[in-house]
């Protein structure tokens, strides 16, 4: 199969292709197989069944992911692939097909080699486009760029890095300027490209899933969890993880975790449940500062209705958690779901035996674990220590 195969040459007379890709796991590797696209979506759906079904033996687990892309004609068109279904190849032979964020088809795994790859177009041009249009939209309204930043209660610095190219707006500055500027959705639909390209494919059916779950138990002993840190904490994590990256790419990884956090501000926020080991609030990440404010953000959150936060002291000396960090997510249709994280990559999985071992793990944890009063008076106490000694 080649990427040319159902294509026709009245595609271009089409607002959208679709575009149809197969991947593989084997021996918990990652690879990617068949890909092309078509000028209909029957005609994907078909060749991803074809390609399942032609790839199938023993240990081998295929999927295949139908995304519908704009056609190349149409004009400001990001490219970005909208993904409408996943289909996998059942026991008895069928293909069985599930929308996009449908759980229990794909556990994938970061491949263990070779360059990341990442959804989304280049970065530094999709800031230039999105600056671009801000420009555009604000001459035609005949606002200054003081206007702009008055009424987006922002600094005009920040209104010119954004036209500029040289800044990450985030989501709520996309949404206003759009709402501000008469830009009818076109910003707001643009920002998403933006942080596209922060993850790694893999990762990004793990985001897909925590914004469906109706409830998360995180474990976890080295860093605080990305939907409890704060701006300076995540790029202060991200910083030295990326200790090459430039310092936009580093804007964009921090963007990108912060408007994940929006689930917590929702009407019916998902229950999250997140237990620490206590060397996770002692390590100082970005400086005194930087954690004091973190561990004072954690006090805060830990006062929400949804949030339950444990800490597992030192004086507990062993635990079934281990040093090994992990999440489940819940659903309210469907299957929990398993997340492990190491420094290669993650992996997700539905399996009910690994299930069962880490909920049982979990359980085991929370009891050992300070009760969440008396883990927010450790936390208290410990950024009191931080307030109050060198850095």
């Amino acid at each position: 199969m080649t990427g040319s195969m159902g294509r026709s040459s009245s595609a271009l007379e089409h607002s959208h292709l679709y575009a149809w890709e197969v991947h593989q796991v084997c021996d918990s590797r990652h690879q990617q197989g068949p890909c092309g696209t078509c000028a209909t979506e029957q005609s994907a759906r078909a060749c991803i069944e074809a390609a399942l079904s032609a790839g199938a033996r023993p240990g081998v687990h295929s999927w295949g992911l139908l995304s519908r892309v704009p056609a190349p004609r149409q004009p400001e068109s990001s490219w970005l692939p909208t993904p409408i279904a996943r289909a996998a190849l059942g026991p008895d032979g069928t293909v069985a097909w599930q929308p996009p964020a449908g759980r229990g088809l794909v556990p994938v795994r970061a491949p263990e080699a070779g360059p990341t790859q990442s959804r989304g177009e280049n970065l530094p041009s999709v800031l230039a486009r999105f600056g671009g249009m801000v420009r555009r939209y604000r001459s035609a309204a005949g606002l200054a760029r003081r206007e702009v930043a008055e009424r987006l209660r922002c600094a005009e610095a920040e209104v010119e890095r954004v036209e500029n190219a040289e800044g990450m707006p985030s989501r709520g500055f996309a949404v206003e300027a759009d709402r501000l500027l008469g830009a009818d959705g076109a910003l707001a639909a643009l920002w998403p490209s933006l942080v596209k390209s922060a993850y790694p494919d893999w990762f990004w059916q793990v985001i897909e899933l925590e914004q469906q779950a109706s409830f998360v138990q995180e474990f976890e002993t080295v860093a605080i969890p990305g939907l409890l840190q704060t701006e300076a904490y995540a790029r202060a994590v991200f910083t030295t993880a990326h200790p090459v990256a430039p310092a936009l790419r580093i804007e964009q990884y921090v963007t990108a975790r912060l408007d994940r956090q929006r689930i917590l501000e929702r009407r019916d926020p998902p229950q999250i449940m997140i237990t620490l080991d206590e060397a996770v609030l002692r390590r100082r990440v970005g400086g005194s500062r930087t954690m004091s404010e973190q561990l004072g953000h954690l006090v805060t959150l830990a006062e929400l209705p949804k949030v339950h936060l444990q800490v597992i002291p030192f004086s507990v000396r062993e635990h079934p958690g281990g040093m090994t960090p992990f999440r489940i997510m819940g659903f309210r249709e469907g299957p929990d779901v398993l997340y492990g994280e190491s420094f290669i990559g993650g992996q997700v999985t539905n399996d009910a035996h690994q299930l069962r071992q880490h909920q049982l793990a979990f359980n085991l944890i929370q009891a050992n674990a300070l009760s969440p009063q008396d883990s927010r008076t450790l936390i208290s106490r410990l950024r009191k220590e931080i307030d109050g000694g060198p850095d």
